[in-house]
């Protein structure tokens, strides 16, 4: 490869990483990213980057407090950073997939429910139970030491972006062109798919032992089990199924890591 096709190769992939955080996250990236459909596309093979970046945040947030707060307010503090990176992105989307999932009677009436904005009753209780379980578990997970505490909320963040890239490579999106995130899910190759994948794994390999592989396979596990419902219920997913998925498979890692040290 000659230099200007190496910096042309170079400029598509950090066009696809900027377009990925602007979809994820709140950071001002608009400056170094131009839209191109193309670019949206091809984005997702970051979603796990920008997942992991987002994981190094609240960790670093988490550590900063324990030397200075409580552990729950320490919690509260990593939770506040994310959010804050997110904007709520995917807490937004599980509240919407649990209004429409749980409040339709038919898939018309689901997909309807999930693209109003207001908040209903299972939305409600869906981020209610979510965030109340983050704190309880990473408070439990905290007594297994900083170190564990830290690497296991990158872990989850990392391995959670991976879920929905999973999702996209396996379920057709069922509303393109009426979101945001439409230009982002037009179907994930097997090889763009290995890509995206391996950075999870390889993050979950430094937990030590073995914790890391017991995230995988409950991430795996509750992918599946997600994409199952969500085909049986809408035919497929949308975004507001993304959010869902990466808050479930966050949970389950968090379990993870606080079941180890239950009886520590």
């Amino acid at each position: 490869m000659n230099a200007h096709a190496l910096r042309h190769s170079l400029r598509e992939q950090a066009g696809r990483f900027f377009a990925a955080m602007m979809l994820l996250t709140r950071v001002p990236v608009g400056a170094f990213y131009r839209h191109r459909a193309e670019l949206s596309a091809g984005s997702v093979i970051y979603f796990p980057l920008v997942g992991f970046l987002i994981g190094l945040a609240g960790a670093g947030a988490a550590l900063l407090g324990l030397v200075f707060l409580p552990v729950p307010a320490a919690i509260v503090l990593s939770m506040l950073v994310t959010v804050a990176l997110t904007g709520g992105f995917h807490e937004d989307g599980l509240a919407d997939a649990a209004d429409g999932l749980f409040g339709g009677n038919d898939i018309q009436r689901r997909l309807e429910i999930m693209k109003d904005s207001r908040l209903g009753t299972f939305g409600a209780l869906a981020l209610w139970f979510s965030l109340t379980a983050k704190l309880l578990l990473l408070c439990e997970a905290a007594r297994g030491g900083g170190a564990l505490l830290a690497g296991g909320i990158v872990v989850a963040h990392t391995v959670a972006r991976g879920a929905g890239v999973a999702l996209l490579g396996w379920l057709p999106y069922v509303r393109p062109g009426e979101s945001k995130s439409s230009p982002f899910c037009v179907g994930v190759p097997v090889a763009r798919l290995r890509s995206a994948l391996s950075l999870p794994i390889a993050v979950a390999a430094f937990l030590p032992g073995g914790r890391g592989l017991v995230c995988l396979l409950v991430a795996t596990a509750l992918t599946f089990g997600a994409g199952i419902y969500f085909k049986a219920k809408i035919g497929g997913i949308t975004g507001d199924c993304l959010g869902a998925a990466n808050q479930i498979v966050e949970l389950g890692c968090y379990f993870v890591l606080a079941a180890r040290y239950h009886h520590a």
